[in-house]
């Protein structure tokens, strides 16, 4: 019973971590915006490098998180870390395109 509560609790935290970086990934350049228009001694650079870093550390430390923390079957194990990867992937890549525009 307890590893059943134990694992329920990794897969929500994974779950709204991977949410939260994946809204850091998609909507980065908004939310830099947003910061600079809440307190303008925030560069916009500064802004959209540390929530694009974020999101992307984000997107390493789950799988790492799924494999530490998680006593899963193999079977499930691979599958949320493939689809952890894959989503991250995708969301990263276009995330530090973003950025590599921002930055010149």
């Amino acid at each position: 019973m307890r590893v059943i509560v134990y694992n329920s609790f990794a897969i929500i935290g994974v779950t709204i971590s991977l949410a939260i970086a994946t809204v850091l990934g998609t909507y980065g350049q908004g939310i830099s915006y947003f910061l600079n228009e809440r307190n303008p001694s925030i560069e916009l650079t500064t802004a959209i490098t540390i929530v694009t870093f974020l999101s992307i550390g984000l997107y390493i430390t789950n799988p790492i998180l799924l494999i530490k923390f998680l006593k899963l079957k193999n079977v499930y194990l691979i599958a949320c870390v493939i689809v952890s990867v894959l989503i991250g992937l995708l969301i990263s890549m276009f995330s530090f395109f973003v950025w590599a525009m921002w930055m010149g």
